[in-house]
């Protein structure tokens, strides 16, 4: 005998959603899975392909590469991913771009590119002009240094005289009678941006925008151009070049970082901060209490220039301007350089560094330097010179102070033809 039983139809729609309610959790289940499985598939390729730029980077520094040139990069791996290198310039320092890509996939880094010694970076290189550097006051020498045949001597300034028990905290080799070679690329470039109607390619801003700008390495450059250019009250940062015809002022109150700077003059004011390229032809001056940060690059490359020069003694010498000045109480990280061809002997500093100025990285004079602050890095120079109390003293370091030991290993800096073969990356862009 069958017996039926009537179910309540509250009963039959419990059933049906607990139903439901189970497919759903199914559903999002296997959902959550799929999209777990693909997002670590699509993290692993993004890995990949972040991992394949620095490789392509790392890769091409040793490949000898034609400016705008496009090369390709192998990279050995289960994925096949594209890694495409080209190499251009920002101002006068190399800047390579690398993409890689797989798929839809797709991620470009800039990088801006220096030298870097094989070996432990020297303190010290001076030309060999048959005469002994001459150490007076507080100066001190650590590091390896190469010098003339004629070596280190002490030496007495206004009383003053050398008085730690050691010549040389270091190795001493000697000098020839050139400094090291800067590389071809690099001078090329030097000569570019200092010729005379040089125009850098991008596009021209009527007026700097009172909000600032910050405008990226992969777009276009942006360029400001005036006769007098003062800079004040605004933050720019990136892609961006400042020219003038005649004078860049730079005041405490703008931040600039990673952008360019070019002038016959340039002039940095008391308390700046930042980083950034300055390119001058004629002078650049840093005021007291500055703080430019890594990489920053100070260079006047006067060769172009065809001013005649005044007499070069008695109080012509003591009151001409250097080519770059360091104020007291600033500090520099990065490179200083200055450039001349003039074959005529010169009783003036090409460049002058005050008391208690610092630089970190190297200083690059074809000429004289003065250097009464502290250098940790290298000094390259054709001799040194020091004016006090009325006089001239030929290759005399006072109160200087160069020390290649307290120098970062990670320092990168100078394009000379010595470390070509040596290439590092110095700063990423963006």
């Amino acid at each position: 005998m069958i017996f039926y039983k009537k179910i309540k139809a509250g009963a039959l729609q419990f059933v049906l959603f607990v139903g439901a309610v189970v497919a759903l959790l199914l559903l999002s289940f296997l959902l959550l899975s799929h999209t777990q499985q693909h997002f670590q598939n699509t993290s692993k390729i993004w890995v990949e392909v972040l991992q394949s730029v620095d490789y392509g980077m790392q890769a091409s520094l040793s490949k000898p590469t034609q400016p705008n040139e496009e090369i390709e990069i192998e990279k050995p791996g289960d994925l096949p991913i594209d890694i495409r290198v080209k190499k251009s310039f920002w101002g006068l320092l190399e800047q390579i771009a690398v993409t890689a890509s797989h798929g839809n996939t797709t991620f470009t880094k800039i990088g801006l590119i220096g030298g870097k010694y094989l070996e432990e970076l020297p303190a010290l290189y001076v030309n060999d002009h048959q005469r002994p550097v001459v150490l007076a006051g507080n100066a001190k020498i650590t590091g390896t240094a190469y010098l003339p045949q004629q070596g280190v001597k002490m030496g007495n300034i206004g009383g003053n005289s050398y008085h730690l028990p050691r010549l040389i905290y270091g190795n001493s080799l000697k000098s020839d009678s050139n400094l090291p070679k800067l590389d071809t690329e690099f001078l090329q470039q030097m000569q570019r941006w200092t010729q005379n109607n040089f125009k850098p390619e991008g596009t021209l801003l009527q007026s700097l925008p009172k909000e600032g700008l910050k405008n990226s390495f992969q777009e276009e450059t942006k360029i400001y151009k005036g006769r007098k250019v003062i800079v004040e009250n605004i933050s720019l940062m990136g892609n961006i070049v400042i020219v003038a015809d005649e004078v860049i002022k730079i005041h405490s109150t703008a931040r600039l970082h990673d952008l360019i700077l070019l002038a016959p003059k340039i002039e940095i004011g008391d308390g700046v901060v930042g980083n950034f390229q300055a390119i001058a032809t004629e002078s650049i001056e840093v005021g007291q209490k500055c703080n430019l940060f890594y990489p920053s690059v100070l260079a006047v490359n006067s060769t172009n220039n065809k001013m005649h020069l005044s007499s070069n003694t008695g109080a012509d010498v003591m009151n001409r301007p250097p080519k770059v000045f360091i104020g007291k109480n600033s500090e520099i990280r990065g490179f200083i350089m200055a450039l001349e061809e003039n074959e005529e002997r010169q009783y003036s500093p090409q460049i002058k560094v005050e008391t208690n100025a610092l630089i970190q990285g190297e200083i690059y004079a074809t000429k004289n330097l003065e250097l009464k602050g502290t250098v940790q890095g290298m000094v390259t120079t054709d001799g040194f010179i020091a004016l006090e109390n009325g006089s001239i003293y030929q290759n005399h370091l006072y109160n200087g102070v160069i020390n290649s030991t307290q120098l970062s290993a990670a320092y990168v800096g100078i394009p000379l033809v010595d470390r070509v073969q040596n290439k590092k990356l110095m700063q990423w862009l963006y």
